[in-house]
């Protein structure tokens, strides 16, 4: 009957209460737990039975049975605490964790007490391991797949690859009078002498500033700057040095060091015995980079020029030998160092506050006479403006009436120029000057001429960049030569018209065309070797061979040195060219022969410079020559004569003549918020920075709301070393509860979606935090009297139910 159903549906009642107060015991007994999440229990009726009434069929109700036991996963409260990798979660995520016996990082969870164990991995209580990225620290970029966390307890060093100078240079300095080149000034030998001295001295600069900078072990190193006004207006030279002991820079192929003599692969360095830089005998050694700084009338910087020094501390500004020229990429000028005789120098740029702007600027070839004319005695120069009656040489004599001066040379395009000018008794010096400058025709050089202060012919290319402009000739039908001479007999004459260098030079009196076509283009360093014409014309041919007779710098003879088209080669090349060989062949060829620089200049002329430079008090003087050079087809003659192939420029060691080779360099540069000025006050260090460490070792650690664990190391560097992963569910109630505030995946949940805190709908990080308990101890303990209550009620209708079964047996008696 229906008194005893209800006997059952109590005691389901009595059940579900029961296992509800289990719920809630398990709830307040972790009220304390970090990022306890709590549960909470759900019930519903049991299937109902039918039953007849008056009305017709009707349905009792047969009791309650627990639907679900439901995770209550919203937020808890934060706990500040002061360990960095306290860590908890804002919003949706868990931690992942990898157990140390698994492979996989199977386990979630949202408490976030991490430490770092004895290994320096970051792992839970437990000792599970927290996941996550590593960071480049160079970068700032993570890499890899999520893994294990690692900072490791101390850090490599780190060469120092940029180094940031700013500085105030005195506007208020006078120009100099007499130009002496910082790198003229240094003498990296100094330290070398029985009694050291300073490789310069203090009275060569007007200002000097030092940083330190890190080799790749780490050790330190002084960096020095000085700074030095120039003739010029507005700009001022540096030179960036270092001890000179201390430099070991590997000197590589070129002017400035070694060549691979013979076509072998050996380093043979033409500062025998010297493979690096060697401050007992190397002027240069110390020497990192000079420069020159072009200031705005406002003071800001405007142009920045850079060389490399050689071991022999000759740079030659006017020169584009040493010259650093900046890709469009590039930002900063940048020097070599090598303080540890690693086979490769470390490259660290130099940031004065300016960047480069990736535009390059053409800058026009500029030739300066090697003498100028005077109205007296060497005192008063000339004029554009002074008559030709007035103009004297050096000595005071005067330049004969009505001679006729001409002229042989190439312009920008390697055109030839043959021209002459016949002095008028009413002339001026200005018409010699207009007769050089026609750009039409083939009489003039297509430049603007002028005199200088010191009473110069100036020659300024009008086209900028690259020019093939030269003066071959330039003299004086009789009488003196107020503007010295330049011949093509071999003999030195007094450098007219020759861009300054302390490297002697041979240039071939002759020049090759790359066609037999009227006006054909000057040969460069990539035209064929059969498209090698000389101006007869006659082209070379696979098979003809070139013999030059000569000298190398250092005096051994060259005597016959035969060159084959198509078959001859040297380093770089390894491998001859045949058919297809350049003319680079021969360029490497000839500086094996004459352990000297080959190149083809604008005008398509065979140019040798010397690897060394004269040097002031004759410790060394070139004697690079060549006499002769013979084709074995005798009408061939692409550079010259065989009587008179070259013309020798000499080694000017006297300095600077306001020369200039044409180049497209980069001069261009823009101010950044912190850069090098030249105001009116004291010159001074505004700020420096370099970016080198020493080893250094974990001090302490930070973490950011992007889980980025950072660290901070003895040697003062903040690394980002590692990025925390959090991961999400779909179904978070289908998560399974390991203990230890552990969470598994399960079917139901779905697959984990991983991303770094911020991301893809996952939470940020609370540094120095610990998520509390989400258990409301209110809430429970007002369904813990409602579960008592509940459980009572099922209790009473039990012993009431017993009471009317025993009235029932009573009603026999």
């Amino acid at each position: 009957m229906g008194v005893s159903s209800s006997l059952y549906a109590s005691i389901s009642g009595l059940s579900t209460m029961g296992n509800a107060m289990s719920v809630l015991g398990d709830n307040v007994a972790n009220v304390n737990t970090i990022a306890f999440k709590s549960s909470r229990a759900t019930f519903q009726d049991v299937l109902s039975q039918s039953v007849a009434t008056a009305a017709g069929a009707a349905q009792v109700g047969r009791g309650v049975t627990m639907t679900t036991i439901d995770g209550i996963f919203a937020q808890g409260s934060f706990e500040s605490t002061s360990t960095p990798t306290d860590l908890a979660i804002g919003g949706q995520g868990f931690f992942m964790l990898r157990a140390p016996g698994s492979a996989e990082s199977d386990m979630y969870t949202r408490a976030g007490e991490f430490r770092f164990d004895n290994a320096g991995n970051l792992v839970n209580p437990t000792g599970n391991f927290v996941q996550g990225w590593t960071i480049d620290p160079n970068s700032g970029e993570v890499q890899g797949t999520i893994g294990d966390i690692n900072l490791g307890k101390s850090t490599p060093p780190v060469p120092t690859t940029n180094v940031q100078v700013i500085a105030n240079v005195d506007s208020r300095k006078n120009n100099e009078t007499t130009e002496l080149n910082l790198f003229d000034a240094w003498n990296g030998t100094n330290p070398a002498l029985s009694v050291p001295t300073p490789p310069i001295d203090a009275a060569a600069y007007e200002y000097t500033t030092a940083i330190k900078a890190y080799d790749a072990k780490g050790a330190s190193h002084d960096l020095t700057v000085y700074f030095d006004r120039t003739t010029k207006d507005n700009q001022w030279e540096f030179l960036v040095t270092c001890n000179p002991v201390e430099d070991k820079r590997v000197l590589s192929n070129g002017l400035d060091a070694a060549g691979n003599l013979n076509g072998t692969n050996d380093q043979v360095s033409i500062y025998t015995p010297d493979t690096t830089y060697n401050y007992v005998n190397h002027k240069g050694a110390g020497a990192l980079l000079y420069g020159k700084i072009d200031f705005s009338t406002s003071g800001a910087i405007d142009k920045i020029a850079a060389w490399d020094v050689p071991p022999d501390g000759r740079v030659d500004p006017a020169q584009n030998t040493n010259r650093l020229t900046l890709s469009n990429t590039d930002q900063y000028y940048s020097f070599d160092t090598n303080f540890t005789g690693a086979l490769t120098n470390q490259t660290i740029a130099l940031n004065l506050g300016a960047r480069y702007s990736g535009q390059s600027t053409s800058i026009s070839q500029v030739l300066v006479s090697g003498s100028g004319g005077y109205t007296d005695a060497g005192i008063t120069p000339i004029t554009k403006e002074t008559l030709w009656a007035n103009v004297k040489d050096s000595a005071g004599i005067a330049v004969t009436p009505l001679s006729t001066v001409t002229w042989t040379g190439f312009k920008n395009n390697g055109a030839a120029v043959a021209g002459s000018y016949t002095l008028t008794a009413g002339g001026k010096v200005q018409d010699l000057l207009d007769a050089m400058n026609t750009s039409v025709g083939t009489t003039g050089f297509g430049c603007t001429c002028t005199i200088d202060a010191a009473g110069r012919i100036r020659m300024t290319d009008n086209t900028g960049g690259p020019s093939g402009m030269a003066v071959t000739t330039f003299a004086f039908s009789a009488g003196v030569q107020p503007f010295g001479v330049s011949t093509n007999n071999g003999v030195p004459g007094t450098n007219t018209f020759n861009i300054t260098t302390s490297k002697r030079q041979v240039v071939s009196t002759g020049r090759a065309v790359s066609s037999n076509v009227a006006g054909a283009a000057p040969i460069t360093a990539d035209t064929l070797l059969t498209s090698v014409y000389d101006t007869t014309p006659a082209a070379l041919a696979f098979g003809d061979t070139l013999t030059f007779n000569g000298k190398r710098g250092d005096g051994t003879t060259v005597a016959g040195a035969v060159f084959t088209v198509g078959s001859s080669f040297g380093p770089p090349l390894t491998a001859s060219g045949g058919v297809n060989a350049t003319v680079q062949e021969l360029l490497s060829w000839a500086e094996e022969t004459f352990n000297a620089e080959a190149s083809i200049d604008g005008a398509g002329r065979l140019v040798l410079t010397d690897r060394k430079a004269d040097q002031v008090g004759g410790v060394y003087t070139s004697a690079l020559g060549v006499t002769d050079c013979t084709c074995s087809t005798a009408a061939k003659i692409p550079f010259g004569t065989a009587a008179n192939d070259f013309t020798i420029i000499p080694a000017d060691t006297s300095g600077e003549d306001g020369s200039l080779a044409g180049n497209t360099t980069s001069l261009a540069f823009s101010t950044e918020a912190l850069s090098t000025t030249q105001y009116a006050n004291s010159s001074t260090t505004i700020f420096q920075d370099q970016n080198g460490y020493a080893a250094g070792f974990l001090q302490s650690v930070s973490v950011d709301t992007k889980g980025t664990i950072t660290g901070n190391y003895s040697n003062g560097q903040v690394l980002a070393k590692a990025q925390v992963a959090l991961a999400s569910f779909n179904n978070l109630a289908g998560l399974m509860k390991e203990g230890g505030n552990i969470f598994r995946q399960t079917t139901a949940s779905g697959a984990p979606v991983t991303g770094a805190p911020g991301t893809n709908g996952l939470g940020s990080i609370s540094p120095n935090s610990l998520e509390q308990s989400n258990v409301d101890l209110g809430a429970e303990f007002v369904k813990l009297i409602t579960t008592q209550r509940g459980f009572q009620a099922n209790s009473k209708i039990i012993t009431t139910t017993d009471e009317m079964l025993s009235d029932l047996i009573n009603i026999k008696r």
